[in-house]
Parts: C-alpha cells; sequence; structure tokens
C-alpha cells in the first residue's frame, strides 16, 4: 500500500507536512530578492530630468510648442506621469514624514491660481492671457517635480546618489562656463539639437569690462551665476564626506575638483549676483563647521581670491567696480533698478493683493523689471510674495530640522547645505528675476523636492532609532538586598 501525497494530507487536514516544508523556499533566501530596490526608481528618472535640463542648451525648445518646448519640461510631465501610475498600482505613497514641502506646493498654486482667475477681471491682451497659460501650466509641472523626489524618494543612499550626479552635471556646465570665458567660444552658437529652434540669442549678453561671460548652457550669465551659486554647497559637503576620502590622486580630484571648478567659474559671469551667491553660501556653512574645517577654508578663500587675480588680471577690478558703483548708484543697472520701484507702483496699486495675472508683466507692453519679488508683487501681488516666501522657508527649515534629527556628521552636513542653496535663492531673488529662467526653476523645485525628501528620511531614521532605543533591554540594577 503506497503512502499518501503530501499535498493530500495538506487538503484533509488543513496543515503544511513536514515533507512540504522542506520543499518551500527559505524566507531568508527570499528577502534580497524582496528588498531590492526596482531598477528604474524616483532617482533614476529624476536623473535624466537634471541631464536634460541642465546639459541641452536653454535657450533651445521645440518651436511650436514656446516656452513650454524644452526638453526637460516634456520629460517632466511624462515623470509626474510615470508617479501617477505607480500611486495607482500601490508601489508609491506618499509619507507624511515629507509632507511639508507639498503643503507649501500647495499654498504657492493657490496663489497662482487665484491670480489666475483675477485676469479675468480686466481687458487682458492675447499674449497676456497666452503667459498666464503658460505660468499656470509651469506652476503644475514644477508641483510634478516636487511630489515626485519628496515622495519617490525614500532612501538615504538614493538621494545621495542623485545629489552626486546633480554636482556632476553642475561641474560639466561650470567647466563649459571657463572654457568660454577663456576662449570667447561660445557654447549655444554653435551647438543646435535637431528639432529644437533658438528662442533667446545667446550672444545677447555681450562682455563686460573686456570680459567675455560665462553663460554655458543656461540664458545668461545671470543665470549661469545662481544655478553654480545653489550647487556649490553639494559639491562642498561631498567633498567633505568621509565615505568619499580614499588614497590616491584620483579619489582627492573626485572630491575636490567639482568644488575649485564651480568656484573659479563664479566670479566669470562678471556679476555681482554670483559674487552675493558665494558669500551667502559661505556665510550659511562655515559657522555650521568645526574649527578644523574653517581654518583651511579661509586659507582657500584667499588663496582662490589671488589666484583669480593673477590668473585673470583685471576681473576682480572689473567685480569691484560693480559693487562701488552699485553702492553709489552710479552704473546703469542700479540705476534701472532703483526707477523699477517708481515705474510698477501704479500696478501694484491697481492689483495689490493678487497681482495682474501670473507672467502677464512682458517687458514689450510694459517695462522690465530685474527684481523677482517686485515681478512677483506686480503678477500674483502680495498674496503670492508671501507664498514664495513660505517655499523659501520652507525649503530652508527643511533643511535645518533634517539636520537636528541626524545623528550622523556627514547627513547633518547635508540639512545644512539645503538650507544654504534655498538662503541663496531668497536674497538674489532681489537681484534678478529668478523663477523666471528656466533651468534655475527647474532645478530649484528639485532641490525643494530633495530636501522635503532628506527631511523625511531623517524623520524616519530619528524613529527608527527611538523605537530601537525604547525595545533595548536595559542592564540590570542591583537591589538594596541584594547588595548586602
Amino acid at each position: 500500500m503506497s503512502a499518501p501525497a503530501p499535498s493530500r494530507i495538506r487538503r484533509a487536514t488543513g496543515r503544511r507536512t513536514p515533507a512540504a516544508m522542506s520543499q518551500s523556499p527559505d524566507p531568508a533566501t527570499r528577502a534580497p530578492a524582496e528588498t531590492k530596490p526596482p531598477r528604474w526608481d524616483a532617482t533614476s528618472v529624476l536623473t535624466v530630468y537634471a541631464g536634460l535640463v541642465m546639459l541641452a542648451p536653454a535657450t533651445q525648445t521645440v518651436a511650436n510648442l514656446g516656452a513650454l518646448g524644452a526638453p526637460a519640461t516634456i520629460y517632466s510631465v511624462l515623470a509626474f506621469l510615470w508617479f501617477l501610475a505607480g500611486r495607482l498600482t500601490g508601489r508609491l505613497t506618499l509619507d507624511p514624514a515629507s509632507g511639508s514641502v507639498r503643503k507649501a506646493m500647495c499654498v504657492l498654486t493657490a496663489a497662482f491660481t487665484l491670480s489666475y482667475i483675477g485676469l479675468s477681471g480686466r481687458s487682458a491682451s492675447v499674449l497676456e492671457t497666452q503667459a498666464a497659460d503658460r505660468a499656470l501650466i509651469l506652476m503644475l509641472i514644477w508641483c510634478g517635480l516636487v511630489v515626485v523626489a519628496s515622495a519617490g524618494i525614500t532612501d538615504r543612499a538614493r538621494l545621495d546618489t542623485l545629489l552626486r550626479r546633480l554636482v556632476l552635471f553642475g561641474t560639466i556646465v561650470a567647466a563649459i562656463g571657463i572654457l568660454e570665458f577663456f576662449s570667447g567660444w561660445q557654447l549655444t552658437e554653435h551647438l543646435i539639437i535637431p528639432g529644437l529652434s533658438t528662442n533667446v540669442d545667446p550672444a545677447a549678453t555681450g562682455a563686460r569690462g573686456g570680459h567675455l561671460r560665462a553663460q554655458a548652457t543656461t540664458t545668461q550669465p545671470l543665470e549661469f551665476g545662481a544655478v553654480i551659486a545653489i550647487h556649490l554647497p553639494f559639491a562642498i559637503q561631498q567633498a567633505g564626506d568621509p565615505a568619499r576620502r580614499g588614497p590616491g590622486l584620483r579619489a582627492m580630484l573626485r572630491r575636490y575638483a567639482p568644488v575649485t571648478i564651480m568656484i573659479i567659474s563664479l566670479p566669470m559671469t562678471v556679476s555681482r549676483t554670483a559674487i552675493i551667491g558665494l558669500v551667502v553660501v559661505l556665510a550659511v556653512l562655515l559657522p555650521s563647521w568645526p574649527k578644523r574645517r574653517r581654518r583651511p577654508a579661509y586659507v582657500m578663500t584667499l588663496f582662490g581670491a589671488a589666484a583669480v587675480r593673477v590668473l585673470v588680471p583685471g576681473l576682480l577690478g572689473t567685480i569691484m567696480v560693480l559693487f562701488s558703483s552699485a553702492s553709489g548708484n552710479a552704473d546703469n543697472s542700479t540705476q534701472a533698478r532703483t526707477k523699477d520701484y517708481a515705474g510698477v507702483a501704479p500696478y501694484i496699486q491697481q492689483r495689490p493683493w493678487f497681482g495682474r495675472g501670473p507672467a502677464t508683466f512682458i517687458p514689450i507692453l510694459s517695462r522690465y523689471t530685474d527684481d523677482y519679488y517686485l515681478l512677483a508683487l506686480v503678477e500674483i501681488g502680495i498674496v503670492g510674495v508671501l507664498a514664495i516666501l513660505v517655499v523659501y522657508f520652507t525649503g530652508i527649515r527643511a533643511g535645518r530640522l533634517g539636520r537636528r534629527l541626524s545623528g550622523d556628521e556627514a547627513y547633518r552636513d547635508l540639512g545644512q547645505c539645503f538650507a544654504a542653496a534655498f538662503a541663496v535663492m531668497l536674497v538674489i531673488s532681489a537681484t534678478f528675476d529668478t523663477l523666471s529662467f528656466p533651468m534655475l526653476s527647474g532645478l530649484f523645485f528639485l532641490l525643494f523636492g530633495c530636501s522635503g525628501a532628506y527631511l523625511g528620511i531623517a524623520r524616519s531614521e530619528a524613529a527608527k532609532a527611538d523605537r530601537a532605543a525604547k525595545a533595548a533591554p536595559r542592564p540590570a540594577t542591583t537591589t538594596r538586598a541584594g547588595a548586602e
């Protein structure tokens, strides 16, 4: 008589036989396959976006789409659709720990929407209506970037990977700017991507003080300086990260070459904005460092200034003249900015709370302004300016709060870097219209989403450490009776 099959016994008794249990896969062997991260995650998706927005010339777009036709803009829509598909299938979730940046974006979106609705209350031209439509679409695209970054990146290693790639792209852009400055050869004049057309003359910025101003793939030197300035804190953090230290020249170049190239490229914009950005970065980062790190930084700052003076005679003098003339209101740029306040006052008085409509203050119809706060006051009103400040300060708060929650020194430094990057945006928005530029605005909202991811990861790790501390067995205490 043959023995019954294990499967029959299992169906009859509802239990698993030892033989069947021995045939099932070991849970320990299944764990790596179950916990292995997907090959195409938020970091991979956002890396492609960062490469498109930084390496493709920002002056080139798909002709029929106008300002919305930049390759990075089109791709960001696909990235957000990818995220929505992940939400529908349950693969991606919204972690409440990283929700502060998304709430801030809701505030900014509400301000833009109310201003857009208010546009119907006046007789707007066709150009104004089309510009407002584009601005609202861009606002939704920026929201998508923030959501994908803040909710899609939930692992410290993946966040570090994305930031390393951003620094790499920033280094390439800075190196192109240095090449342009010394050679006089402008990349965007000669590089045309098939299917794209140039909507901004790359040679319009010209030279200043006898120097061709570095521009690289951005639309103009002001944007170049701002892009490099918000990347610089992360390059400095990665240079000091103990995990990246190693013997040999290759390891040293990997750590210090990005910082060196970025710092050298900033004065080559021959603009006050780039120098202000550099000063803000150092003012935020240096006080957070221990003395052993601050002293070499002071020496390197003096050495760098001397090197620029020797390598490029007259460059520092030109920059100093810019600042001295600005303080005396003697140069054309400063005078134009001063006249802006009186020139836009009537527009602000007409619609002070919600403005004339997003992106409707078009230079060919009214006038040009170089101050983003002033421009926002005209376009989206007092409510809009307050919403922008909420975004800036939320980014600074995310970095500072994540820094306090982190116990690892390198990860604490990363939080200060986010605070420095958003402090740069907070300050230089008073010197030019920052969020009107495609590369700078796209990178800003990408980093804003990353700051939310950083805070969410820091909160999760702190909560996990707190649970582990509570679950750990306490050391036995000797009772008085036992001691006696």
